[in-house]
């Protein structure tokens, strides 16, 4: 064998190996693109696309320490003293487009614990597509006035006591033409409990529970500048009454003021404080954190007989107070005076709060 032949010999061994390695290499796989989360400013600050979808969510609440206080009140007895509450509630909404406008849901879960109970709950929940919501949410009694005096949904005797049925299973339609908006709702009062029971016995006796009593109710509003006026009329159907309110907010001076007066032709499921009240509201703001509101309201015709509303008389003045610590933590103090003569006797009761909150 000669040189030649020895070197040509190598080479093929050589290249024999080198082509069985090359069949037995590894290639690795590169890695899949990852999806960010991207922010949805379509409906929004807060708005986030969920990975893989065009559908927009928010997830928002708000963590909550409050210590309540009240005095004796003889005309409506309740627990006097202190009471000491701590909530929880989470707020979750997701809106997307659609051909018929926007798809939009919200679920409210919130927890209280407090020195009488703790419970779980679902708060307002519901579905809308465009101008159409059905589900569980509140009505116009609920809005409020910025301070905590005037009481849109309850009367004088206690705080979220004597007052309107604001929170039901309901379906709405609202038209919204920006400066002048317009709504129809029909309500199914205490629809989540179950059916009418009229005609069922229990223990040996008669138990009944208007459990499918339904009400309509609709609301007008107009934006005029710093001014909104809203108007609300309302029907109950099985105590046959109606009830119609009015709010106006307008921004004067250093503040705004907020005016809101109701009328009921007999107690009803909307509203059954008085036969009628008219309340006012100023929130002054002192500086970027500070803001107080003065507040008042007086209320005619407390005393009940049946569904009528005959005799008697309130009124409530008080001030709230809101300061913001930080960003996303706030407190709120609030204490009122309220005086009732009910047409037979009178007494007078003094409340308020300390709340903290933090929301997110």
């Amino acid at each position: 064998m000669n040189i030649k032949s020895l070197l040509l010999g190598s080479a093929a061994a050589l290249a024999a190996v080198s082509g069985a390695q090359a069949a037995d290499a590894i290639v690795a796989a590169e890695p899949e693109p990852m999806e960010y989360v991207r922010v949805c400013d379509a409906f929004g600050t807060g708005y986030f696309y969920i990975p893989g979808t065009e559908t927009c969510l928010k997830i928002g609440g708000y963590v909550r320490v409050q210590v309540d206080g009240r005095s004796e009140f003889d005309l409506n007895p309740q627990e006097s003293g202190y009471r000491t509450n701590t909530r929880g509630q989470v707020v979750v909404e997701a809106k997307n487009d659609t051909e018929y406008g926007t798809l939009a849901s919200k679920i409210t879960l919130r927890a209280n614990n407090n020195s009488t109970n703790t419970n779980f709950y679902l708060e307002e929940t519901y579905l809308q597509l465009g101008g159409l919501r059905v589900g569980y949410f509140y009505n116009y009694f609920d809005n409020g006035l910025p301070g905590e005096t005037v009481l849109s949904d309850g009367g004088p005797w206690a705080n979220g006591g004597l007052g309107g049925d604001t929170l039901n299973n309901s379906i709405r339609y609202t038209y919204d033409a920006g400066s002048f908006s317009v709504y129809g709702q029909v309500d199914a009062f205490n629809s989540q409990a179950g059916y009418k029971t009229d005609d069922y016995a229990l223990g040996g006796g008669l138990f009944t529970d208007n459990r499918d009593e339904v009400g309509v109710n609709g609301v007008i509003t107009g934006k005029f500048g710093g001014v909104t006026l809203d108007f609300f009329a309302g029907y109950d159907f099985d105590a046959e009454e109606a009830a119609f309110a009015s709010t106006l907010t307008a921004a004067i001076g250093p503040g705004s003021l907020g005016v809101f007066a109701a009328y009921a032709t007999g107690a009803n499921r909307y509203f059954d404080a008085a036969e009628w009240t008219i309340g006012a509201e100023y929130a002054i703001k002192i500086n970027d954190k500070f803001s107080i509101a003065p507040g008042a309201q007086y209320w005619n015709n407390v005393a009940f007989d049946g569904n009528d509303l005959d005799g008697g008389d309130a009124w409530r003045v008080g001030i709230t107070a809101d300061y913001k610590i930080t960003t996303n933590l706030s407190t709120k103090a609030t204490i009122n005076y309220t005086d009732v003569d009910n047409g037979v006797a009178s007494d007078d009761r003094w409340d308020g709060f300390l709340r903290l909150q933090r929301s997110f």
